[in-house]
């Protein structure tokens, strides 16, 4: 279980970002993150991960402070899908088995090329194995990340804005994809994201940011036009039916 206790951030002494932030994640949830844009969300997370120092309150995996964590504790506890994949000259083959750095010293053995081999066949990617991530399309590049977070066999899967700039099927199927292999290989996932129907199709639990703070951590049947409207000031209709619970968008 993750743990966040009264964790604030601030850039600068007059640049409050995070104020008193707690919130609990439960072993094999999937927690998405919103609110509005300048809100903290990537910031959130990069105090989780440990970019950004904390200075104020703790975070506790497993009831441990991940100050206390050595780099290969740190690497299997979270591991990172950022917003950008970088376009590199290393083939898929090779941004893959950087996934398993923390279990080699200087070459991967025969188990990581082994995991990796495991890997591009669950995930498909024997059609890009060759290719370099910046010869792949963006759906590509995000698979291709995900798949190298799997292999550090953490935790804790932290995706920031997975599906950015992506169309609306590539959108779909990762989505779906993180869904998928959270559920089958037993993550947590924690994940920002804008779009409040992409949230509640993967989403268990839902963390609503508002003004550097957590305005309500909440299920699905909690989120109501009342809790959206205070969030982003709009206002909406929630319509449920056997394919599922959607956010209409009123003018």
């Amino acid at each position: 279980m993750l743990k966040v206790n009264h964790l604030s951030f601030s850039y600068r002494k007059n640049k409050q970002i995070l104020t008193d932030v707690s919130f609990e994640i439960k072993d094999k949830e999937v927690a998405v993150i919103l609110g509005p844009n300048g809100v903290g969300k990537t910031t959130l997370i990069n105090c989780l991960l440990g970019f950004n120092k904390v200075k104020d309150g703790e975070i506790l995996v497993d009831n441990i402070n991940t100050k206390e964590l050595s780099y290969k504790e740190k690497s299997t506890t979270f591991a990172y899908v950022p917003q950008n994949i970088l376009k590199t000259d290393l083939t898929c083959e090779e941004t893959l088995i950087l996934g398993r750095l923390p279990f080699y010293k200087i070459y991967p053995n025969q188990d990581d090329k082994s995991k990796v081999d495991e890997i591009i066949r669950e995930l498909s990617l024997e059609d890009i194995r060759y290719q370099t991530t910046k010869e792949m399309s963006g759906g590509e590049r995000q698979k291709v990340a995900i798949a190298t977070s799997l292999l550090q066999d953490s935790k804790i899967i932290v995706f920031d804005e997975p599906t950015s700039n992506l169309d609306i099927k590539a959108q779909l199927d990762i989505l779906s994809l993180i869904k998928d292999q959270v559920t089958k290989k037993n993550k947590s996932a924690i994940i920002s994201m804008h779009d409040i129907n992409h949230a509640l199709l993967i989403g268990d639990t839902f963390i609503f940011l508002k003004d550097g703070k957590i305005y309500k951590q909440c299920q699905k049947e909690e989120i109501d036009p009342h809790l959206l409207e205070e969030i982003y000031g709009i206002k909406v209709k929630i319509i449920k039916d056997k394919g599922g619970t959607y956010i209409h968008y009123e003018n």
